[in-house]
């Protein structure tokens, strides 16, 4: 039976589980197998999952939506099977069929607005030269976004009585919305800064620095008290609010070509903290690919994951299977950022 702490849920065998991966060495020929399998079929897992359109479901099943046929299409870009490239090629062709003419993306068939997904699809599609030009349609759509604040009279009373502020941030520091035109978010600010940096080189957009900068700046300005970040704010009614793995590992990956000053180390460290005390699969999944980013030591985080692959069911979530998936790579990090791109 598993019980929720502070940063999420943990088993009771969580501790004999990190015990058992601490013991288990990564770099070994049996371990590298397990990996090896644990991977296939990872990748098999959402091959079968794939709808008849080409797309992903949150779950296994239709309607198929943008996030989660974004993110199986990054996880399967990695494998090199005939079938994983039968598999992408019709996830790319699901997505740039349903590209509205603005550039954007709709969450799905049923939901046709644009949405903040069209951060996922701009990250998925960036990695093909042949559909770059789609993707940097959607970053410049994404360039046009912004989280909306304060009206200026509300701006001036907080100024003027801060006491009265519910919460405690920068609001002349925007980001990105879930939805057009709404609050600010930790989650789709990361994606979006993942999105614009994976082809920052590309976008010869005047937008794109101050816009990257700003956003780093929102995302630092609500770095929680021990470090990493909550979904939006840090503080509520004077009250801290706990971080959270997920979101924490995201903004992490969001920072990752930042100098590593103080703050992001403080973040790390709490990501650390986050990790040995929580057993969700998204979570874990999340946190290699971040400390992967920062040139972390992963091992013993990855056989960890590979035990609870093996001891347990894939999960049904499209969105945790595919960041499983891109957790068990070896080789390559699609969310790692290169310098030049």
């Amino acid at each position: 039976m598993s019980h929720r702490t502070k940063y999420g849920r943990q088993g009771p065998g969580q501790s004999r589980q990190h015990r058992a991966a601490t013991a288990v060495s990564a770099s070994s020929a049996s371990a590298l197998a397990r990996l090896g399998a644990v991977q296939e079929r990872a990748h098999r897992g959402l091959i079968a999952a794939q709808n008849v359109d080409g797309g992903w479901g949150a779950v296994s099943a239709p309607p198929s939506e943008t996030e989660s046929t974004s993110l199986a299409l990054l996880a399967l870009s990695c494998s090199s099977t005939e079938k994983a490239r039968g598999s992408v090629q019709n996830a790319k062709a699901w997505l740039l069929e349903r590209q509205r003419a603005d550039g954007s993306w709709p969450h799905s068939d049923a939901v046709p607005v644009s949405h903040w997904m069209t951060s996922l699809a701009v990250l998925a599609l960036a990695r093909s030269p042949e559909e770059r030009p789609a993707a940097e349609r959607g970053a410049r759509w994404l360039l046009g976004q912004e989280g909306r604040g304060h009206s200026w009279l509300t701006r001036l009373l907080f100024r003027l009585f801060p006491e009265k502020k519910p919460v405690d941030l920068d609001w002349d520091l925007t980001g990105w919305p879930w939805m057009p035109d709404t609050f600010s978010w930790v989650e789709p600010t990361s994606y979006a800064l993942l999105a614009l940096k994976s082809l920052r080189a590309g976008l010869s957009d005047p937008r794109v620095e101050p816009r990257i900068s700003e956003a780093e700046r929102m995302i630092l300005d609500r770095t929680c008290a021990e470090g990493g970040w909550n979904y939006g704010n840090s503080t509520v009614l004077g009250e801290e609010l706990w971080p959270y793995p997920d979101t924490t590992a995201l903004a992490l990956m969001a920072l990752q070509d930042r100098p590593r000053g103080d703050e992001i180390q403080h973040s790390l460290s709490a990501l650390e903290r986050m990790s040995e005390a929580n057993d969700s699969i998204l979570a874990r999944s999340l946190a290699i690919l971040a400390f992967q980013s920062y040139g972390r030591d992963v091992s013993a985080l990855r056989t960890a994951l590979v035990l609870q692959l093996e001891n347990g069911d894939f999960p049904l979530e499209t969105r945790a299977a595919a960041f499983a998936a891109l957790a068990l790579q070896m080789d390559a990090n699609p969310l790692q950022l290169s310098r030049d791109a």
